[in-house]
C-alpha cells in the first residue's frame, strides 16, 4: 500500500543509493558493451548488436514475471526488498564475466556472450523492477514522488560515473601498467559489478520503512494463507500477467507514457553507444578526453536536478518532461548541419543530451508512480510491480532496437572491426575507418537521437495526467466513498 506524507531525508538517501546500481549497469552496457564486443572481444558488429538485442528481449520477457512476483510476494521486509537483496551478489559476478574476453571460435563467442547477456539482464531486472516499484510504495504525494526520484537521480549520476566515466580511466590506467585491453576491460566489469551490488545491499539494509518485526502475526497469517492456496503454473501465471497488461493498456495515460518512453529510449541507446564510436573514430580523441566528456555529462546531470525539480513544482512535470526533451532534440538536429570538429562541439552536444536525460530519468518514474495510483484506484489492488515491469519491458525492447539498429548501421556503412582497437591504436584508429562509416557514426551522435526526441515531445502532448487532474481524481474518489 502507498504511504502518505513526506519521507525523511534519511529514507530518501537510502532509497537513492540503490539508483547507483541500475545506472552503473545500464550505462556500462549501453555505452561500452557494443564497442567492447566489436573492438576488444572481436565479435562482428551485426552479431554484437544481435547479442545485445537478445539480452534486451530476454529482459522484456523476464521483467513482467519479476514484477508480478514482487506484487504478490509476502515478507516482513515488504514486497520489493527481498528481490533486491537476492540480486546483489549475482550482479557482481555476472557483470565481471560479461566483460571477460575469451579466445575461441566465433560461434563459441556468440554462445558465451549470449548466455552472459541473458544472465546479466535477468539479475538486472530482478533489482530494477522491484527497486522502481518500491518508490511507488513509499509515498503517494504527487510532488514528493518527484523529490524522491530527484534523490535517486543524483545517485544515478554516481552510477553513471562508475559505469560511464571510470571505465575509460580504468582501462587507460591498467594498460599503462602493462595490462592488455582484454585484462583492462575485465577489471572494469569486476569493479562496476561489485560497486553495483554493494549499492543494492546498502540501500536495502538501511531503508527500514515498511519493515515488520520477525514475529509479526499478520505476516505469518498471510504466508500460511499463501502456502495453502493452489499453486499457479508458469502458464497460468503468464496468462495472469497478460490479463494485467491488457488491463493496463486500457489506461490512456499508460499508452502515452509507454510510447513516449520507447521513443526516448531508442534515442538514448543510439546516442549512448554512438558517442563512444564518434569520439574515438571521428575525432580521434584520447581515452582521457573521452573520460572528461563523460564526467561533464555526469556532473551536468547532477547540476540540472534541482532546476528540473523546481520547474516541475511550478510548471508541472509533464510540461518540463516533454519540452526539455523536445528542445534538446530540435537542437541536436540543428547541430548535425554543422561539422563537429573539436572538444567544444562535443561538449555542447553532451550538455543537450544531459538535459534530455535528466528530464527523462528524473520525471518518467515519478509519472509512472502516478499511473500506479490511478490503476490502484480503479482495480482496488496495487499492481505497481506490473506497471513498472510493463514500462521496463518497453525499455528492454527499445534497447534491443537501438543496439541492433546501430550494429546494422555500422555493418552496412562499412565499419571494420578487424582493424586495430582504438584502445591500442589511440587516435590513429580514427583514420582507418571508411568515410561512409564515419558519416553514419556522426548521424548516430546527433541526427537520429534528435529525431526520436522530437517524436517524444509530440506523443507527450496527449498525456492526460497533471497535478490538477490527479487532485480532481482523488477528490472524486474520496467523495464517492
Amino acid at each position: 500500500m502507498n504511504q502518505s506524507g513526506t519521507l525523511t531525508v534519511n529514507n530518501k538517501i537510502s532509497y537513492g543509493i540503490g539508483g547507483i546500481c541500475d545506472n552503473a549497469l545500464y550505462t556500462l552496457s549501453g555505452t561500452y558493451l557494443l564497442i567492447y564486443l566489436t573492438t576488444v572481444a572481436g565479435v562482428p558488429p551485426a552479431m554484437a548488436g544481435a547479442i545485445s538485442a537478445v539480452g534486451s528481449v530476454w529482459e522484456a520477457i523476464i521483467g513482467p514475471f519479476i514484477g508480478f512476483s514482487s506484487d504478490n510476494h509476502i515478507s516482513r521486509l515488504g514486497k520489493r526488498k527481498p528481490f533486491i537483496i537476492f540480486a546483489a551478489i549475482p550482479i557482481a559476478v555476472i557483470t565481471s564475466l560479461l566483460f571477460t574476453t575469451i579466445n575461441a571460435a566465433s560461434w563459441v563467442k556468440a554462445v558465451y556472450y549470449t548466455v552472459m547477456i541473458v544472465l546479466f539482464w535477468t539479475f538486472f531486472s530482478m533489482e530494477f523492477v522491484p527497486y522502481m516499484s518500491w518508490g511507488a510504495d513509499l509515498t503517494d504525494d504527487y510532488h514528493e514522488r518527484t523529490v524522491l526520484r530527484s534523490y535517486a537521480y543524483v545517485f544515478n549520476q554516481v552510477g553513471m560515473l562508475i559505469g560511464m566515466v571510470l571505465p575509460t580511466i580504468i582501462v587507460d590506467w591498467a594498460m599503462n601498467l602493462g595490462r592488455t585491453s582484454q585484462q583492462s576491460w575485465q577489471l572494469v566489469g569486476m569493479f562496476t559489478g561489485v560497486a553495483a551490488g554493494a549499492a543494492l545491499l546498502l540501500s536495502a539494509l538501511t531503508l527500514r520503512k515498511g519493515d515488520r518485526p520477525k514475529d509479526d502475526p499478520e505476516i505469518r497469517r498471510l504466508k500460511e494463507q499463501k502456502k495453502n492456496a493452489p499453486r499457479e503454473s508458469i502458464f497460468r501465471k503468464g496468462v495472469s500477467i497478460l490479463k494485467e497488461f491488457f488491463s493496463l493498456l486500457k489506461l490512456k495515460a499508460m499508452r502515452y507514457i509507454l510510447a513516449a518512453s520507447m521513443l526516448y529510449l531508442i534515442a538514448n541507446t543510439i546516442f549512448s553507444s554512438g558517442r563512444v564510436f564518434f569520439m574515438t573514430y571521428n575525432l580521434g580523441m584520447s581515452q582521457k578526453a573521452i573520460s572528461l566528456i563523460m564526467l561533464i555529462i555526469t556532473l551536468s546531470g547532477i547540476a540540472f536536478v534541482p532546476f528540473i525539480e523546481r520547474l516541475s513544482a511550478h510548471l508541472d512535470k509533464k510540461n518540463v518532461f516533454m519540452y526539455g526533451i523536445g528542445s534538446a532534440g530540435v537542437l541536436l538536429i540543428a547541430i548535425r548541419m554543422v561539422d563537429i570538429t573539436g572538444l567544444k562541439g562535443v561538449i555542447a552536444v553532451s550538455l543537450l543530451y544531459s538535459v534530455a536525460n535528466t528530464c527523462y530519468w528524473q520525471l518518467m518514474p515519478s509519472m509512472i508512480y502516478d499511473i500506479t495510483e490511478i490503476e490502484e484506484r480503479e482495480s482496488g489492488t496495487s499492481h505497481a510491480g506490473s506497471v513498472i515491469s510493463f514500462q521496463a519491458l518497453s525499455e528492454s525492447l527499445c534497447i534491443a532496437i537501438g543496439l541492433q539498429t546501430l550494429g546494422i548501421i555500422l555493418d552496412m556503412s562499412g565499419f571494420d572491426e578487424t582493424l586495430p582497437s582504438p584502445l591500442e591504436a589511440g587516435g590513429n584508429a580514427a583514420l582507418m575507418q571508411p568515410e561512409s562509416a564515419l558519416t553514419w557514426v556522426s548521424h548516430s551522435f546527433t541526427l537520429l537521437p534528435g529525431i526520436f526526441m522530437v517524436l517524444t515531445l509530440i506523443v507527450m502532448l496527449g498525456y492526460p495526467i497533471t497535478r490538477d487532474s490527479l487532485e480532481r481524481l482523488r477528490k472524486e474518489s474520496k467523495n464517492s466513498k
